[in-house]
C-alpha cells in the first residue's frame, strides 16, 4: 500500500493511494474488544466496506472509512 505520514502541529495527517485495491487486509472484531467471531478478510477495499456495515448493523457503531484505514494501517 502506497502511503505517507507527516505531521503539523500537533495534527498527524497520513495520504494514502487512491487506489485501495492493491492490498489485502484482515479485520476481526475480537481484536477491537468485541465478543464477536465475525472476521473479513481480502481486498482493502473490500474489508472497509464489509468490517464497517458488520459493525453498524451489528454493534451499533459506525466507524468511518477513515477510521476502518487506521485499523489496518496499524496492523501492518
Amino acid at each position: 500500500m502506497d502511503y505517507s505520514i507527516f505531521t503539523r502541529g500537533h495534527y498527524l495527517l497520513i495520504f494514502i493511494s487512491r487506489d485501495l485495491r492493491v492490498g489485502m487486509a484482515k479485520l476481526k472484531c475480537a481484536d477491537y474488544g468485541f465478543e464477536c467471531e465475525f472476521v473479513v478478510e481480502g481486498q482493502i477495499e473490500q474489508v472497509i466496506e464489509e468490517f464497517g456495515k458488520h459493525t453498524e448493523d451489528v454493534h451499533g457503531i459506525d466507524y468511518s472509512k477513515e477510521a476502518l484505514m487506521q485499523f489496518i494501517l496499524r496492523k501492518k
